[in-house]
């Protein structure tokens, strides 16, 4: 095993190349964020933030999750976590459930394989791939698939959600996290959302069942002294996210050598004084969409015409639905 763990860090650290202090990853063009460790602090920072969004869960759905990884005799339950990042869920979901195989990917390994001060659990692993392209590579048929905060690191996510259906069990559960940067209102109204009247793809697609969507608005930044103390930690945790974030798209957008530095600069400069500065009137919020789906009972069914994408559409229109009307 220490042979394999090795050589998979070796894997994964042989695509990454370094830009403006960054370490990126050269797998998948589309993923353009740093896959560094200063990321991953930033991801484990994140995941702390969900679990105050799900009042201290670690996924969404809890009964669906429950009930697809309960304990059976001569049965072995197991977790796909697709863009791990830092491996936080990954590890936490093994702890969690520890008769589980839980296997993470992502185009890079998490810095935790290689600190002895963060021992793993035995039941977790992870893996060098690229949803894209490797999941008919998957071996086993897993209880329950995993995507968070993925965003345009899937090409197709139509083709993905077929291809999740595949190495679903019947009755399996899928678990979508989406989080949209841009600052919206209390109503959420700044948001491009799908358009009124239009289904998303996951609940057009016949391997699916039992879609549950739930919306979560996340406060930003500083606030008054109404809030709860739970509400008021999500708030300084979304801030201090967003600071941590900002780096990371200055480093992206010189990396892209379109924009003259100076620009950059200024730009991230002043998006870290607008967050630091945020006054507490402003009431910003994050918007967050956790989508859980049931695998049907039914064989699968593969896609035979791809998804014409409406004109208009942005990538969390996929499954995204909008806050309702006024």
């Amino acid at each position: 095993m220490a042979q394999e763990s090795n050589s998979a860090v070796l894997e994964g650290k042989s695509n990454l190349t370094i830009s403006n202090g960054r370490s990126f990853q050269e797998l998948n063009d589309a993923y353009m964020l740093p896959t560094d460790s200063s990321e991953h602090s930033r991801l484990d920072l994140q995941h702390e933030a969900v679990k105050l969004m799900l009042g201290g869960s670690i996924y969404q759905a809890p009964e669906l999750v429950k009930a697809a990884l309960s304990s059976r005799e001569n049965l072995k339950r197991r977790v796909l976590d697709v863009g791990a990042g830092s491996g936080k869920w990954a590890i936490d979901m093994a702890e969690e459930f520890p008769h589980v195989d839980v296997l993470g990917i992502d185009l890079v390994l998490p810095n935790v394989l290689t600190d002895s001060s963060r021992p793993r659990p035995s039941n977790c692993s992870f893996r060098v791939a690229d949803a894209n392209k490797d999941m008919g590579k998957i071996d086993f048929t897993y209880d329950l698939i995993q995507l968070r905060c993925v965003g345009t690191g899937i090409h197709d996510w139509d083709l993905f959600l077929f291809e999740a259906a595949r190495v679903l069990r019947p009755g399996g559960i899928l678990l979508l996290v989406g989080a949209n940067p841009q600052l919206v209102d209390g109503n959420g109204k700044i948001i491009p959302l799908q358009k009124p009247g239009d289904e998303g793809i996951l609940e057009n697609n016949p391997n699916y069942s039992n879609v549950q969507i739930q919306e979560i608005l996340a406060p930003v930044g500083p606030w008054p002294n109404n809030l709860s103390d739970t509400k008021r930690k999500l708030a300084e945790t979304m801030q201090q996210n967003y600071l941590d974030i900002l780096p990371a798209f200055k480093a992206m957008l010189l990396r892209d050598k379109r924009f003259p530095e100076e620009f950059v600069d200024n730009l991230a400069e002043g998006a870290m004084k607008e967050i630091r500065e945020l006054s507490p009137a402003a009431h910003g919020y994050s918007k967050w969409v956790f989508t859980a789906a049931v695998r049907t009972e039914n064989p699968w069914v593969a896609r035979t015409d791809p998804w014409r994408e409406p004109e208009g559409y942005e990538m969390y229109d996929y499954f995204v639905r909008p806050l309702p009307k006024e």
